[in-house]
């Protein structure tokens, strides 16, 4: 009896690492997030600060995660930040998939992401001589979707970008 009861125990543990014992019958467990939407959102700036008459390139990056494509994703970018020291350059605004627009003081994009995914969206914004706002060019991305890193009041740092314009 000694030596079978690490065989029991092998065989429990390789059946809960599997699935979910009910009774007699196994039903097969899922990870939480393979039926799952869910998206990774990033947001860096090309330079670390910048000077009146300088451009500052921005990149949002929104990857789906998950293992289900999601379909109309959204992202807001507020640049209301952005507006106060510099003009976005509206032939600047493109996305690799999907379509991004700039309507002030926000960017917007919306797309479909199949499981694995990635949309790249870029805009730049030309630092105004001289800057008429805060000396700093900050920004926000959020979005509503379930099951993503930014969504509205998140404290992620991936989702913000805070550039520092010198005079």
């Amino acid at each position: 009896m000694p030596d079978r009861l690490p065989r029991v125990l092998t065989l429990v543990a390789f059946l809960v690492g599997v699935g979910v014992i009910t009774g007699a019958a196994m039903v097969p467990a899922a990870p939480f997030d393979t039926m799952a939407a869910s998206a990774r959102i990033a947001e860096t700036a090309d330079r670390p600060a910048a000077r009146p008459g300088d451009t500052v390139r921005y990149t949002v990056t929104v990857t789906n995660t998950g293992t289900t494509a999601i379909t109309g994703a959204e992202i807001a970018d507020d640049l209301s930040g952005v507006v106060d020291d510099a003009t976005i350059l509206p032939a600047s605004v493109s996305a690799d998939t999907g379509k991004a627009s700039f309507a002030a003081p926000e960017l917007t994009w919306r797309g479909d992401l199949p499981a694995g995914g990635k949309a790249t969206i870029s805009y730049s914004a030309r630092v105004n001589d001289p800057p008429s706002g805060d000396a700093r060019l900050t920004n926000r991305v959020t979005s509503a979707a379930p099951g993503n890193n930014c969504p509205a009041g998140t404290a992620d740092p991936a989702c913000a970008t805070a550039t520092p314009v010198t005079r």
